[in-house]
Protein backbone atom coordinates (compact mmCIF):
# COMPACT_ATOMS: atom_id res chain seq x y z
CA UNK A 1 0.00 0.00 0.00
CA UNK A 2 1.42 3.15 -0.62
CA UNK A 3 0.51 6.49 1.38
CA UNK A 4 0.67 10.40 0.07
CA UNK A 5 0.21 12.60 3.30
CA UNK A 6 0.53 16.62 3.57
CA UNK A 7 -1.13 18.82 6.19
CA UNK A 8 -1.21 22.38 7.07
CA UNK A 9 -1.71 24.50 3.89
CA UNK A 10 -3.29 26.99 5.46
CA UNK A 11 -4.57 28.62 2.05
CA UNK A 12 -5.29 31.65 1.38
CA UNK A 13 -8.83 32.98 0.93
CA UNK A 14 -8.13 35.53 -1.93
CA UNK A 15 -7.43 32.15 -4.09
CA UNK A 16 -3.40 32.97 -4.73
CA UNK A 17 -2.98 29.49 -3.65
CA UNK A 18 -4.17 28.23 -6.28
CA UNK A 19 -1.33 26.78 -8.20
CA UNK A 20 0.28 25.62 -4.70
CA UNK A 21 -2.80 23.30 -4.75
CA UNK A 22 -2.64 22.20 -8.05
CA UNK A 23 0.86 21.24 -8.04
CA UNK A 24 -0.03 19.30 -4.96
CA UNK A 25 -2.81 17.36 -6.34
CA UNK A 26 -0.87 16.56 -9.85
CA UNK A 27 2.37 15.42 -7.37
CA UNK A 28 0.10 12.91 -5.55
CA UNK A 29 -1.69 11.83 -8.87
CA UNK A 30 1.81 11.55 -10.09
CA UNK A 31 2.84 9.26 -7.38
CA UNK A 32 -0.55 6.69 -7.57
CA UNK A 33 -1.02 6.72 -4.46
CA UNK A 34 -3.84 4.23 -2.51
CA UNK A 35 -4.75 6.51 -0.08
CA UNK A 36 -4.08 10.53 0.06
CA UNK A 37 -4.12 12.24 3.36
CA UNK A 38 -4.08 15.28 4.35
CA UNK A 39 -4.09 15.88 8.21
CA UNK A 40 -6.13 19.51 8.91
CA UNK A 41 -5.92 22.97 8.13
CA UNK A 42 -6.67 23.58 4.79
CA UNK A 43 -8.43 27.10 6.14
CA UNK A 44 -10.97 28.57 8.82
CA UNK A 45 -13.23 29.52 5.95
CA UNK A 46 -15.73 26.62 5.07
CA UNK A 47 -15.66 28.09 1.61
CA UNK A 48 -11.99 27.94 0.69
CA UNK A 49 -12.13 24.60 2.07
CA UNK A 50 -15.00 23.76 -0.42
CA UNK A 51 -12.79 25.20 -3.35
CA UNK A 52 -9.49 23.54 -1.90
CA UNK A 53 -10.68 19.93 -1.88
CA UNK A 54 -12.10 20.42 -5.13
CA UNK A 55 -8.37 21.21 -6.48
CA UNK A 56 -6.98 18.92 -4.24
CA UNK A 57 -9.28 15.45 -5.19
CA UNK A 58 -7.05 12.79 -6.92
CA UNK A 59 -8.66 10.62 -8.94
CA UNK A 60 -8.32 6.82 -8.58
CA UNK A 61 -7.51 6.87 -5.02
CA UNK A 62 -9.09 7.08 -1.44
CA UNK A 63 -8.86 10.76 -0.53
CA UNK A 64 -8.86 11.45 3.60
CA UNK A 65 -9.22 14.66 5.57
CA UNK A 66 -8.98 15.57 9.32
CA UNK A 67 -9.73 18.31 10.32
CA UNK A 68 -7.08 20.92 12.27
CA UNK A 69 -7.71 23.68 14.89
CA UNK A 70 -7.48 26.17 11.86
CA UNK A 71 -10.56 24.30 10.08
CA UNK A 72 -13.25 24.31 13.40
CA UNK A 73 -12.56 28.05 13.81
CA UNK A 74 -15.94 30.11 13.94
CA UNK A 75 -15.58 33.08 11.40
CA UNK A 76 -16.05 36.47 11.59
CA UNK A 77 -18.80 36.96 9.32
CA UNK A 78 -21.02 34.65 11.45
CA UNK A 79 -22.20 30.58 10.90
CA UNK A 80 -21.14 27.63 12.80
CA UNK A 81 -19.68 27.18 15.27
CA UNK A 82 -16.58 25.28 16.14
CA UNK A 83 -18.45 22.04 17.22
CA UNK A 84 -20.80 22.27 14.61
CA UNK A 85 -18.32 22.50 12.45
CA UNK A 86 -16.13 19.35 13.45
CA UNK A 87 -19.42 16.96 14.03
CA UNK A 88 -21.16 18.23 10.96
CA UNK A 89 -20.01 20.74 8.15
CA UNK A 90 -16.70 19.64 7.28
CA UNK A 91 -17.62 15.90 7.17
CA UNK A 92 -20.78 16.79 4.77
CA UNK A 93 -18.10 19.38 2.62
CA UNK A 94 -15.89 16.17 2.21
CA UNK A 95 -18.62 13.62 1.25
CA UNK A 96 -19.31 15.98 -1.26
CA UNK A 97 -15.69 17.14 -2.86
CA UNK A 98 -14.69 13.30 -3.05
CA UNK A 99 -13.52 12.95 0.31
CA UNK A 100 -13.96 11.18 3.44
CA UNK A 101 -13.46 12.87 7.22
CA UNK A 102 -12.33 9.82 8.93
CA UNK A 103 -12.93 11.52 12.67
CA UNK A 104 -16.91 10.56 11.44
CA UNK A 105 -15.99 7.17 9.96
CA UNK A 106 -12.42 5.24 9.56
CA UNK A 107 -11.84 3.70 6.22
CA UNK A 108 -11.44 0.16 5.54
CA UNK A 109 -9.77 -1.72 3.00
CA UNK A 110 -9.36 -5.32 3.19
CA UNK A 111 -7.17 -5.53 6.34
CA UNK A 112 -5.79 -2.54 7.01
CA UNK A 113 -8.15 0.88 8.80
CA UNK A 114 -7.22 4.46 8.69
CA UNK A 115 -8.74 5.93 11.95
CA UNK A 116 -8.49 9.73 12.72
CA UNK A 117 -9.13 12.30 15.17
CA UNK A 118 -8.80 16.02 15.50
CA UNK A 119 -6.57 15.33 18.88
CA UNK A 120 -6.07 17.92 21.03
CA UNK A 121 -4.06 18.98 23.49
CA UNK A 122 -4.23 18.79 27.43
CA UNK A 123 -0.40 20.69 28.22
CA UNK A 124 0.97 17.52 28.72
CA UNK A 125 4.02 18.54 26.29
CA UNK A 126 4.41 21.72 28.32
CA UNK A 127 8.09 22.27 29.78
CA UNK A 128 8.11 21.71 33.36
CA UNK A 129 11.57 23.89 34.01
CA UNK A 130 9.73 26.72 32.25
CA UNK A 131 8.04 27.24 35.74
CA UNK A 132 5.28 28.13 34.15
CA UNK A 133 1.78 28.11 36.18
CA UNK A 134 -0.90 25.82 34.77
CA UNK A 135 -3.13 29.01 34.72
CA UNK A 136 -1.10 30.61 31.86
CA UNK A 137 -1.87 27.33 29.52
CA UNK A 138 -5.66 27.27 30.72
CA UNK A 139 -5.85 31.30 29.22
CA UNK A 140 -3.48 30.72 26.44
CA UNK A 141 -1.28 33.36 27.17
CA UNK A 142 2.08 33.83 28.58
CA UNK A 143 3.96 37.13 29.05
CA UNK A 144 1.76 38.87 25.49
CA UNK A 145 2.31 35.11 23.77
CA UNK A 146 -1.57 33.97 23.01
CA UNK A 147 -1.89 30.84 21.53
CA UNK A 148 -5.33 32.00 19.31
CA UNK A 149 -7.56 29.01 20.22
CA UNK A 150 -8.32 31.52 22.70
CA UNK A 151 -10.27 33.35 20.17
CA UNK A 152 -11.43 31.75 17.62
CA UNK A 153 -13.14 28.01 19.16
CA UNK A 154 -15.79 28.71 20.92
CA UNK A 155 -17.39 25.33 21.91
CA UNK A 156 -17.80 24.94 25.85
CA UNK A 157 -15.43 22.85 27.24
CA UNK A 158 -12.15 23.19 27.99
CA UNK A 159 -8.93 21.71 26.70
CA UNK A 160 -8.26 18.69 28.77
CA UNK A 161 -12.45 17.98 28.30
CA UNK A 162 -11.86 17.95 24.21
CA UNK A 163 -9.22 15.99 24.51
CA UNK A 164 -11.12 13.39 26.46
CA UNK A 165 -13.58 13.20 24.51
CA UNK A 166 -11.24 13.07 21.39
CA UNK A 167 -9.77 10.16 22.94
CA UNK A 168 -12.92 8.62 24.36
CA UNK A 169 -14.25 8.25 20.61
CA UNK A 170 -10.74 7.20 19.31
CA UNK A 171 -10.71 4.17 21.35
CA UNK A 172 -14.66 3.28 20.47
CA UNK A 173 -12.96 3.39 16.83
CA UNK A 174 -10.66 1.29 17.45
CA UNK A 175 -12.78 -0.91 19.71
CA UNK A 176 -15.31 -1.38 17.02
CA UNK A 177 -13.27 -2.54 14.02
CA UNK A 178 -13.89 -5.30 12.00
CA UNK A 179 -12.28 -8.37 13.39
CA UNK A 180 -10.12 -8.53 9.83
CA UNK A 181 -8.11 -5.55 10.55
CA UNK A 182 -4.40 -6.71 10.99
CA UNK A 183 -3.00 -2.97 10.80
CA UNK A 184 -4.23 0.52 11.26
CA UNK A 185 -3.17 3.84 10.10
CA UNK A 186 -4.00 6.45 12.50
CA UNK A 187 -4.30 9.93 11.50
CA UNK A 188 -4.61 13.47 13.65
CA UNK A 189 -3.79 17.27 13.12
CA UNK A 190 -2.65 17.17 16.94
CA UNK A 191 0.33 14.94 18.02
CA UNK A 192 -0.17 12.50 19.96
CA UNK A 193 3.69 11.58 20.93
CA UNK A 194 5.77 14.40 22.68
CA UNK A 195 8.46 13.11 20.89
CA UNK A 196 7.62 14.70 18.12
CA UNK A 197 7.50 18.18 19.42
CA UNK A 198 10.53 20.23 18.93
CA UNK A 199 11.89 22.22 21.77
CA UNK A 200 13.85 25.23 21.57
CA UNK A 201 14.68 26.43 24.65
CA UNK A 202 13.32 29.80 24.19
CA UNK A 203 9.65 31.62 24.41
CA UNK A 204 7.18 32.21 23.61
CA UNK A 205 8.48 28.99 21.41
CA UNK A 206 8.16 26.64 24.19
CA UNK A 207 5.07 27.79 25.49
CA UNK A 208 3.45 27.08 22.33
CA UNK A 209 4.90 23.87 22.42
CA UNK A 210 2.03 22.55 25.23
CA UNK A 211 -0.48 22.96 22.89
CA UNK A 212 0.51 20.63 20.13
CA UNK A 213 -0.75 17.50 21.43
CA UNK A 214 -1.66 15.05 24.64
CA UNK A 215 0.78 12.14 25.70
CA UNK A 216 -3.06 10.55 26.39
CA UNK A 217 -3.56 9.96 23.24
CA UNK A 218 -0.08 8.41 22.50
CA UNK A 219 -0.80 5.91 25.25
CA UNK A 220 -4.26 4.71 23.22
CA UNK A 221 -2.24 4.18 20.45
CA UNK A 222 0.37 1.88 21.96
CA UNK A 223 -2.10 -0.06 23.58
CA UNK A 224 -3.16 -1.35 20.66
CA UNK A 225 -0.48 -3.57 18.44
CA UNK A 226 -1.96 -3.18 15.59
CA UNK A 227 -1.21 0.20 14.96
CA UNK A 228 1.96 0.82 12.49
CA UNK A 229 1.65 4.53 11.63
CA UNK A 230 0.70 7.98 12.74
CA UNK A 231 0.23 11.00 10.78
CA UNK A 232 -0.08 14.48 12.00
CA UNK A 233 0.14 17.69 11.40
CA UNK A 234 0.13 20.76 13.27
CA UNK A 235 3.43 21.46 13.80
CA UNK A 236 5.35 23.36 11.53
CA UNK A 237 8.16 21.47 11.48
CA UNK A 238 8.35 18.05 9.90
CA UNK A 239 9.15 15.23 12.41
CA UNK A 240 9.61 11.01 11.57
CA UNK A 241 10.31 9.28 15.17
CA UNK A 242 10.11 5.80 16.22
CA UNK A 243 8.04 4.73 18.97
CA UNK A 244 7.60 1.44 20.05
CA UNK A 245 6.65 -0.45 17.22
CA UNK A 246 4.46 2.58 15.47
CA UNK A 247 6.49 4.87 13.18
CA UNK A 248 5.36 8.71 13.95
CA UNK A 249 5.54 11.85 11.32
CA UNK A 250 4.13 14.99 10.88
CA UNK A 251 3.52 16.22 7.38
CA UNK A 252 3.04 19.85 7.58
CA UNK A 253 3.59 22.17 4.45
CA UNK A 254 3.26 25.50 6.56
CA UNK A 255 2.51 29.40 5.68
CA UNK A 256 6.07 29.59 3.68
CA UNK A 257 5.13 30.35 -0.23
CA UNK A 258 7.67 30.32 -2.93
CA UNK A 259 7.94 32.11 -6.06
CA UNK A 260 5.87 29.84 -8.64
CA UNK A 261 8.91 28.72 -10.67
CA UNK A 262 10.10 26.81 -7.35
CA UNK A 263 6.57 25.50 -6.49
CA UNK A 264 7.48 22.23 -7.58
CA UNK A 265 10.55 22.18 -5.22
CA UNK A 266 8.52 22.66 -2.25
CA UNK A 267 5.53 20.20 -2.74
CA UNK A 268 7.58 17.81 -3.59
CA UNK A 269 9.59 17.90 -0.61
CA UNK A 270 5.88 18.63 1.02
CA UNK A 271 3.87 15.57 -0.24
CA UNK A 272 5.21 12.30 1.96
CA UNK A 273 5.25 9.22 0.99
CA UNK A 274 5.06 5.65 2.91
CA UNK A 275 4.96 2.74 1.25
CA UNK A 276 3.46 -0.47 4.00
CA UNK A 277 3.83 -3.94 2.97
CA UNK A 278 4.02 -7.52 4.51
CA UNK A 279 7.83 -6.89 4.73
CA UNK A 280 7.65 -3.64 7.06
CA UNK A 281 7.12 0.24 6.62
CA UNK A 282 9.65 2.29 4.90
CA UNK A 283 9.47 6.46 4.59
CA UNK A 284 11.44 7.20 1.51
CA UNK A 285 13.22 10.46 1.20
CA UNK A 286 11.41 11.89 3.95
CA UNK A 287 12.30 15.54 4.28
CA UNK A 288 12.73 16.38 7.97
CA UNK A 289 12.49 20.06 9.23
CA UNK A 290 10.96 23.37 8.53
CA UNK A 291 10.56 23.42 4.76
CA UNK A 292 9.14 27.01 3.96
CA UNK A 293 12.02 28.19 6.45
CA UNK A 294 13.40 31.09 4.57
CA UNK A 295 10.64 31.73 2.22
CA UNK A 296 8.22 35.06 2.20
CA UNK A 297 5.81 34.06 4.92
CA UNK A 298 1.92 34.25 4.77
CA UNK A 299 -0.94 34.29 6.74
CA UNK A 300 -4.61 33.39 6.27
CA UNK A 301 -5.85 35.32 9.30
Amino acid sequence: MRIAAVSDLHVLPDGQDRNLLQAIQQRVEDLQPDVFVIAGDISDYLKVLVDSLSLLHVQGCKNLYVAGNHDIWFEHNGGPGSLEKYSHEIGAICKRKGFLHIPDQPYVTEDTAFVGSIGWYDYSFRQPELDIKIEHYEQKEYRGAVWYDLFRVDWSFNDIEATNLFNQKLEYDLQTLPNSIKRIVYVSHHLPFRDLTVYKNRLPWDFHSAFMGAESSGRILLNDERIVLSISGHSHVRNLIKVGTITAMTVPLGYGRPADEDLEELVEKAVAVIEISDDGLQVPNFIKGDICSGLPYVSSR
